[in-house]
């Protein structure tokens, strides 16, 4: 029996892993990665840079990281006769400087248990493994706020590894993250230490995610993905700016059309496949909230859930936002900086904030959640899933 034809050549392009030949509206900032690397290319042993990339989700950090680290700095590294390597750890997963260093010497070979050394110890293993081999390694540090927010030391500790390698210079950092919140969490003498080379990424345009979705088209077979689908694609996920969304939705509307054996994509399938991919809230937006703002969402979540209701008022919501304070033994913010959290927040899509309409006497500002059910919410922050973040 045949089995039926896909419309995929290779869906595995599609996927958040795949390293791709083309970076669309990313070329610049990788240019200037690359310039912030040029000394470490050409003096691997007296060179030694940290550079700090930050963006919101989906909008190509790790990628533009990955490009430098895994293919242009080790070949232009090569040209001047020197050996520069890389490792990308996600501090969500390896959550100490100690399983770090573990990881690093793993990528060179190296294996060491993840419990019985210090840190110490294991940077002076990887050092002279690195000075033997003459080899300079760059480290990732992807999420590193969540690194810095559970020790806020281990950022000065990065800063300084230049340091603990005196005589060469054998590592590099890469600083990734959403945004650098996390740096008003440290100490001056940490502050002093950054250099300050930062590159910014923004989200993603529809016009500049229907370019990328082109640049990914040949994952499918000849024919099977028109330009109009293309962009009602980029259209829906422009409204997020996420281009994993982008990719995500054209990945699901091509199974639907496998599922239905049509030989195209159609624009039918982009729509189911939104229908069945809703935006969700990421639990890992939660981690960049101060203590205030989770606890105003706290206070939100329960009122939605205690009455039932699609929104509350701004008002209910101060109240309750005190009350939380008082029992937690902290001082309430005043309606001004109440009011600013209610923005950003909104800003984030955490929440819904929009102004009261017929029924109601005067205009207030409404509050709701669309991402997520005021239980889940709730659950997420008593839970402590999230690392607390100190006010």
């Amino acid at each position: 029996m045949t089995s039926p034809r896909s419309v995929f050549r290779d869906e595995a392009i599609l996927l958040q892993e795949y390293l791709p030949h083309q970076i669309p509206h990313r070329e610049a900032q990788l240019k200037k990665l690359e310039l912030y690397f040029q000394g470490v290319a050409q003096n691997a042993s007296k060179a030694s840079q940290t550079v700090m990339i930050t963006g919101p989700v989906g909008s190509g950090k790790t990628m533009i990281a990955k490009k430098l680290l895994l293919e242009s700095l080790p070949k232009k590294a090569t040209l001047y006769g020197n050996l520069v390597k890389a490792v990308h750890v996600n501090c969500r997963i390896d959550r100490t400087l100690q399983a770090i260093m573990v990881k690093a010497l793993k990528s060179l070979g190296q294996n060491y248990p993840t419990r019985g050394y210090s840190f110490e110890e294991l940077l002076t293993a990887l050092v002279e493994e690195l000075r033997s081999n003459r080899t300079h390694l760059i480290i990732a540090f992807d999420e590193v706020d969540s690194l810095v927010l559970s020790d806020p030391s281990s950022l000065y500790t990065i800063t300084r590894l230049r340091e603990m390698a005196p005589g060469s210079q054998v590592l590099s950092s890469l600083l990734i993250s959403k945004t650098t919140d996390y740096l008003k969490k440290v100490d001056l003498s940490t502050l002093s230490s950054l250099q300050w080379n930062e590159i910014q990424l923004e989200s993603y345009p529809s016009e500049q995610l229907a370019d990328i979705l082109a640049s990914r088209a040949e994952a499918f077979s000849d024919g099977a993905l028109d330009d109009d689908v293309i962009q009602l694609a980029a259209d829906i996920a422009g409204t997020y700016g996420d281009a994993r969304y982008a990719l995500d939705l054209v990945w699901r509307a091509g199974k639907l059309a496998d599922d239905s054996e049509s030989p195209r994509v159609l624009s039918e399938h982009i729509r189911s496949a939104k229908a069945s991919l809703p935006p969700q809230l990421r639990k890992e937006e939660l981690s960049y909230l101060t203590t205030h703002q989770k606890v105003l969402l706290m206070a939100i979540s329960a009122l939605l859930k205690k009455g039932d209701s699609t929104y509350v008022t701004i008002g209910e919501v101060e109240k309750s936002y005190s009350a939380l304070c008082e029992g937690k033994g902290m001082t309430a913010y005043r309606h001004t900086q109440v009011w600013s959290d209610v923005n950003e927040l909104a800003r984030k899509g955490i929440i819904e904030a929009q102004l009261s309409g017929k029924g109601m006497r005067g205009r207030t500002t409404m509050i709701g959640l669309s991402l997520v059910s005021a239980k889940e919410l709730m659950g997420e922050l008593e839970k402590g899933m999230v690392a607390d973040v100190r006010a």
